[in-house]
């Protein structure tokens, strides 16, 4: 009872706080409740009672006398409450008086009320002088000034009378009258328009709602009296401006108070109930009726016999809520109907939660927007939460889940009342719904039953023959009273007035109610559970059969149509049922067994005839298509890789990735472990997997995708293109180009660009393909470690093979070894030697793979067939022959040997491989080739073995020239194998090209097929004879001969003599004292290199009979003679490098010499590089003589008469230097102390990408001409900078602010104590691009720079015997973020700051040490 009462108080405060709201009827026992029964203590006034509510705030209420005659109680109303609701003004009543408390309440306020009530009546007068004016109005409530009696704001009524005293009494009633008829024409249409919308719903089956019907009862009363006002300003007759006024606002109200809820569902719906009710069944709806309205729980269930009148007493039930219903009492028909709605269900035997939902959103005019269960649910009771409402569910068979439905909690719920009523024919279905009170319905009474069959029959047939009354009456007895066949026996015994006729339908009906007690006992007989058995084993049988068709049509790439899964289902499911039934004993299951089996016997008997005809169609696509493949879990490398991967394919921001790496490197099988992964994930729509191999085109890409899309074919590039995009661009999808190897147009294809949230990963052989392809993120895919592909060898090998001989295991890691971790390698040979066990087989095979792979037989490792010709795809695919020729020629270097970029860039150029106009333009285009093989994954890079101490001993040890950094490549070692393979004609001239490199001991000369090779390359095999080769044996098809770095002598050029046709001859790195004369008869020679060979003296004058040489190497040498008319008579001459050792230098020239020597050398007109000493001042002056020769390289060393050197381009040899100079050493000298750089010309090393100060022991500053803008124009593309043992150097404050700068050692510096100042104004332009800085045996070293000085590209710092230095210039907003190697021998001296630097710096200080030359020693 306290939530009713606080509901009505709360509907109590809105009315009192809305001052547009109507009058509305309050329940009488409420009002009772809050006036004490309408006690004389509350008396206010005449029939008007103080009321308290909850909250302790105070009311009036009005009691009316109850009249007999209603249109004079309606008129008594509106007479006295009217009035009083227009009188509820902010300005005078309701603001005031509603929001005092209790306490506030004196007599004071009970006399207000009452003069309220006095001047309302006084309002209503007919009489116009009878009526209060505004001031007597005022004057009665006490309030002489309006202003006054305004708590915060000016009310209406203030308003108007305020513009009243300064506007003409006839112009404000014209604008009133006006006024008026305006909103009299707005209302009307406004009216009309909501009827039409009324009219419009009831077509729909929607009525009125109550607020609506108010608003329109409410607006035709206002617009009545708004044209009366208008006639009396007409006729002039009872004309007052205060009422038109008031009359104006209620126009405006109305107006602005329509309801927005128009139209609704009906409360109740009338059902047609055919027969007329008895009194037992009229009483039997009312009693219900009574228990619904008035029981607070929430369930009813009616129960009985077939044919007792369950649907007929509901539909009354029904019926009886309808209004002006004949069933309804009286007193019922001045409430409020008790429910919002009342929805009446047939439950069928097939009823679901589905089904009952679809009838309730039906009955409530919701949109049916097919959602699923659970979101209909909700609906449902997001819509009948706030409301009462009563379920009539008949007929119901099963146990239904009205939670699931979406019914609200039911019973009576605050002021809301929520009632369900089922009927059913079994009293344990009312107990498994747990209803609240269950109604049995009996039969009927036998003189009902006799009265009901009387009308059925008709009068005439019953008085026809005496007998039949009494027949009638046992009649009526045998069919048990019950209405439905009283009903329908009746009708068929119509007109039969035979004796005979009504004894045969007696027994009849004997017989029909003894099959009735049959079927009510079928549990117990068995009869229906036999047929029901018997309809299991006949539907198990079809299922079985459509399952086997399906399996079949599976095989031809089809499945099931939608229709034949659901009847599956449903069989299933009816099997499932069925199988329960059949296996119930006893009724445990509380069901009404004689109900369910015939009804399930009914549905399995629907599944057996139900069966849809086509039970297979064409399959669509898979969203992802499983492929095989082999778990990546035992490799931890490829699972780093597929993370990464998996990592970025989720990344929204990324949308191509590109997978790249060595052919055979397991990129495929990366794909297709990232393909299966989406297997069950719903992140793309459709995962595909597309092969593009080295033939793939738009058109085969195409092709492929629509296959697996299973897209309709089109006509060309174009249509097919468009069909793609329309199917995929409303789709997330993941596209995999596997084996991709050049560019493909995902646009031509029909791909949707940009991706949006779909993705496409493709691999390829070559980096190259990834930038093509607009790859944004790209991952390489490596060979496997040494554990790891040892663990892939034995899985294909066989753990029996390794166990079968105590020296397989240990051959078979060796055999590893040669395999370098390609798994496509480590795959074949492994399942090739599975089962080999003995140890002479696998001798064999790591014999084959040491040696070149031309020179062994392949039948056993099967690596031509499965590993070669599959890597060959990488070289066909190189965009041009010399790309080609420039891998094969990487194969002559011994095997995981590192090639130094200059050495291989100097072999290309002597082929000719690399041939451009000048030595510059050879070198960028050789380094672009090694890029496309790199990216190719043909070659890889690595870090030399070699350090910086190559540049700094230059002149001692003088290697042929690099470029800088010093770096190498390698190759590995089966692409090597392929690459001699592919020289040697894929094995068809197998002695084409003979590589013997780096094999040592293992080598045997005798058996070299010397007459039939044209490359041999015997370089690394430390031999130190080779036998002269018998003129008959000699080749004329050798063209090119490898023996560097080995152990040979001068015989060697008696051993050589005979191959006249050789062009390219490489004998660096040997023993060799002197030039053979047999060397002369090789006339073809084009390219010879006899650098490096230490004890080699002297040039023979007959080198110039050699003149097709171009390329002539005589580095590192001890030559101090070249005799004059040698050089000069090369006119071919490209290259030449004669910069000797420095510790054996006997080049001491005299000025006219050297003179002589640089006069030749500006004579040859195809010399494009020269690699020099300048030793001594003489020498230094004689480059002002070498105007014109292109010097690449130059060691000036020695200078012994000049404190002060001046390093410019007109100073060496004039603007060619400027164009060519790529390495400048300054080397030695005990009497230089300035190095001035510039003159005033500023004319810049365009080409200087080395520069070297060494060993300039009293060097103190190095500084730029006074008139040099900047170093950045000077030195535009250094890289390199080293000064070593410059004992008296005090700073490079010059070396931050280098453009190019990448490279910077100092070392052996004893004075320095800081390399540069600080930066001032221009931090952020120092250092822009260094990666490397190395720092060693400066003693006097306190700093490195200032902390304004940032390094932005840092990525390795090593100092080293440092030993005051103590802080680091880095601060927190100056980290290098990019350095990754860090080696600081005096760490834990080191002072901070800053503790965030340290610990930035502290986990890169604790990887692997740099060794001192700077280079990681890994």
């Amino acid at each position: 009872m306290d939530d009713c009462k606080c509901s009505s108080d709360d509907t109590l405060e809105r009315i009192l706080q809305d001052p547009n709201s109507m009058p509305r009827v309050m329940q009488l026992e409420y009002l009772k409740r809050i006036t004490d029964n309408f006690s004389d203590e509350r008396l206010l006034g005449e029939g008007c009672k103080q009321g308290e509510l909850q909250n302790g705030k105070m009311i009036a209420v009005k009691k009316f006398k109850q009249l007999t005659n209603p249109d004079i109680q309606q008129k008594l109303f509106e007479n006295e409450v009217l009035p009083l609701m227009r009188l509820r003004n902010p300005n005078i009543i309701i603001n005031k008086w509603g929001n005092r408390s209790a306490e506030a309440l004196s007599s004071v306020d009970c006399q207000q009320i009452r003069s309220c009530l006095e001047i309302g009546k006084c309002c209503m007068k007919s009489e116009r002088n009878e009526r209060p004016t505004t001031g007597e109005i005022m004057k009665k409530l006490g309030l002489e000034s309006i202003e006054c009696s305004l708590d915060s704001e000016e009310g209406p009524l203030c308003k108007k009378t305020k513009t009243s005293c300064h506007t003409p009494l006839e112009n404000q009633e014209e604008e009133i009258i006006m006024k008026i008829k305006e909103h009299v024409e707005k209302l009307r249409e406004k009216s009309r328009e909501v009827r039409d919308k009324i009219e419009l719903a009831k077509g729909n089956g929607m009525v009125a709602t109550n607020k609506i019907e108010t608003w329109l009862a409410r607006a035709d009363t206002i617009l009545s009296d708004a044209m009366a006002v208008c006639d009396s300003k007409q006729s002039g007759l009872n004309w007052d401006t205060r009422i038109a006024a008031a009359q104006l606002s209620q126009l405006r109200e109305c107006l602005s108070d329509q309801p927005s809820d128009i139209a609704q569902p009906p409360s109740a719906l009338h059902i047609d109930v055919h027969a007329a009710l008895l009194p037992s069944q009229v009483l039997f709806v009312e009693q219900a009726r009574q228990h619904i309205i008035e029981d607070t729980e929430g369930m009813i269930g009616i129960w009985g016999p077939v044919g007792v009148g369950k649907t007929l007493l509901l539909k009354a039930i029904n019926n009886s809520f309808e209004t002006g219903n004949s069933l309804i009492p009286s007193s019922s028909n001045r409430r409020d109907p008790p429910f919002d709605f009342v929805i009446y269900m047939t439950a069928l035997e097939d009823c679901s939660v589905q089904s009952i939902q679809s009838e309730i959103i039906q009955r409530l005019k919701m949109q049916d927007r097919g959602d699923s269960l659970t979101t209909q649910a909700t609906r449902i009771s997001k819509f009948l939460h706030d409301k009462s409402f009563l379920v009539l569910l008949d007929g119901l068979h099963y146990n239904l889940n009205l939670a699931e439905v979406g019914l609200p909690p039911l019973g009576n719920q605050g002021q809301w009342k929520r009632k369900v009523v089922i009927t059913t024919r079994s009293r344990s279905l009312c107990d498994q719904m747990r209803v609240n009170r269950t109604i049995n319905v009996p039969g009927l009474k036998i003189d009902e039953a006799l009265e009901l069959f009387q009308e059925c029959i008709g009068n005439d047939s019953l008085y026809s023959e005496p007998r039949i009354g009494a027949l009638a009456k046992d009649l009526v007895e045998q069919l048990r009273a019950l209405p439905s066949e009283l009903i329908r026996i009746g009708s068929a015994m119509r007109g039969k007035g035979e004796p005979g006729q009504w004894q045969n339908i007696i027994g009849v009906a004997k017989e029909l109610m003894h099959i009735k007690d049959q079927e009510a006992s079928l549990l117990t007989e068995r009869i229906v559970i036999t047929k029901l058995k018997q309809c299991l084993q006949n539907l198990r049988g079809r299922r079985n059969d459509v399952n086997h068709e399906i399996e079949l049509g599976k095989r031809e790439g089809k499945v099931a149509t939608n229709q034949i899964n659901n009847w599956m289902a449903s069989v299933d499911t009816n099997i499932s049922v069925g199988m329960v039934i059949c296996e119930s004993e006893q009724n445990e299951l509380n069901w009404d067994l004689s109900v369910i089996a015939a009804g399930m016997l009914r549905r399995l008997q629907e599944c057996l005839g139900g069966q849809p005809s086509v039970v297979t169609v064409e399959a669509l696509p898979p969203s992802v298509q499983e492929m095989p493949c082999s778990s990546i879990e035992q490799q931890p490398s490829r699972v780093e890789i597929f993370e990464e991967a998996m990592e970025y394919i989720k990344d929204s921001s990324v949308g191509v990735i590109g997978i790249w790496g060595l052919g055979g490197a397991g990129k495929t099988h990366l794909l297709t472990n990232i393909n299966n992964a989406f297997r069950g994930d719903s992140l793309f729509r459709y995962v595909i997997f597309v092969t593009a191999s080295k033939e793939g085109s738009v058109e085969t890409i195409q092709d492929e995708i629509g296959k697996k899309l299973k897209l309709p074919e089109g006509d060309d590039v174009k249509s097919r293109a468009d069909i793609i995009l329309d199917f995929l661009k409303t789709r997330k999808f993941l596209i995999l180009l596997d084996d991709v190897w050049n560019r493909i147009d995902l646009e031509a294809v029909g791909i949707p660009y940009p991706l949006g949230g779909s993705k496409v990963v493709l691999t390829t052989r070559s980096k190259t393909v990834c930038g093509q392809m607009d790859v944004k993120k790209e991952i390489n895919v490596a060979c496997l470690p040494d554990d790891e592909a040892w663990q892939l060898f034995q899985d294909k090998v066989g753990q029996g093979t390794l166990s079968s001989s105590p020296r397989i295991e240990v051959l078979a890691k060796e055999l590893v070894d040669e395999l370098k971790g390609l798994p496509l390698a480590l795959i074949t040979v492994g399942r090739a030697m599975y089962g080999k066990s003995n140890p002479k087989q696998w001798e064999s095979a790591i014999h084959y793979m040491k040696q070149s792979c031309c020179d062994g037989d392949d039948q056993d490792l099967h690596m031509e067939n499965d590993v070669f010709r599959r890597l060959k795809f990488s070289y066909d695919s190189l965009r041009n022959e010399t790309l080609r020729q420039c891998l094969l020629t990487c194969s002559l270097w011994p095997e995981d040997k590192e090639i130094l970029i200059g050495n291989l860039i100097q072999c290309w150029i002597g082929l000719g491989l690399v041939d451009e106009c000048d030595i510059h333009s050879s070198y960028r285009k050789a380094h672009s080739l090694i890029g496309e093989l790199t990216a190719a994954c043909l070659l890889y890079s690595c870090d030399t073995v070699y350090s910086d101490d190559y540049i700094l001993n230059r002149g001692i040890y003088t290697f042929a020239h690099q470029e800088m950094p010093v770096k190498g490549v390698k190759m590995h070692d089966v692409i090597r194998d392929m690459a001699i393979w592919i020289s040697c004609g894929c094995s068809d001239n197998k002695d084409k090209w003979v590589v013997r490199a780096g094999v040592a001991a293992n080598l045997t000369i005798r058996a070299i097929p010397w007459s039939r090779a044209e490359c041999i390359s015997l370089m690394y095999s430390e031999i130190e004879e080779l036998h002269p080769v018998p003129p008959f044996t000699c080749s004329t098809n050798l063209k090119r001969l490898y023996l560097k770095n080995n152990r040979l002598d001068e015989r060697i050029f008696g051993a050589i003599q005979s191959f006249t046709e050789l062009t390219y001859l490489d004998l660096s790195g040997n023993n060799i004292k002197e030039i053979a004369e047999e060397l002369f008869a090789l006339v073809n020679l084009e390219h010879l290199d006899l650098s490096r060979n230490r004890y080699l003296w002297a040039v023979p004058k007959r080198l110039r009979e050699l003149t097709k040489l171009k390329f002539l190497y005589l580095a590192g040498t001890s030559i101090k003679v070249i005799p004059t008319e040698v050089i000069s008579c090369l006119t071919e001459l490209q290259v030449i490098d004669i910069i000797s050792t420095n510790d054996r230098m006997r080049m001491r020239m005299t000025i006219d010499y050297k003179s002589k020597i640089m006069q030749e050398l500006c004579t040859l007109p195809n010399l494009k590089a020269v690699d020099m000493v300048a030793e001594g001042d003489d020498g230094y002056e004689s480059l002002r003589k070498a105007a014109g020769i292109p010097i690449r390289d130059l060691i000036i060393y020695r200078l012994e008469e000049t404190n002060k050197l001046c390093l410019a381009v007109d100073t060496l040899t004039g603007d060619i230097a400027g164009r060519t100079l790529n390495e400048l050493h300054v080397v030695l000298n005990l009497t230089m102390e300035q190095i001035i750089v510039g003159d005033e010309l500023g004319k810049p090393f365009d080409a200087l990408s080395v520069l070297v100060f060494q060993q300039l022991f009293n060097l103190t500053n190095i500084v730029m001409w006074e008139g040099t803008s900047s170093l950045q124009a000077l030195f535009p593309r250094l890289t390199h900078l080293y000064v070593d043992f410059c004992f008296k150097l005090q700073h490079l404050s010059w070396a931050p602010y280098l453009p190019c700068l990448e490279y910077l050692r100092v070392g052996g510096c004893m004075d320095m104590k800081q390399i540069c100042m600080g930066a001032g104004q221009e931090s952020s332009k120092t250092f822009p691009c260094l990666k490397y800085l190395i720092l060693s045996n400066n003693h006097k070293l306190a700093s490195l720079c200032g902390s304004d000085v940032t390094f932005p590209c840092l990525e390795s710092l090593n100092i080293q015997l440092c030993f005051q230095l103590k802080r680091l210039p880095f601060t927190m907003q100056s980290l290098p973020h990019k350095l990754t190697k860090l080696c600081i021998d005096s760490w834990y001296d080191l002072e901070w700051e800053d503790e965030g630097v340290k610990s930035f710096l502290e986990p890169l200080s604790k990887k692997k040490s740099l060794p001192w030359n700077g280079f990681v020693d890994e």
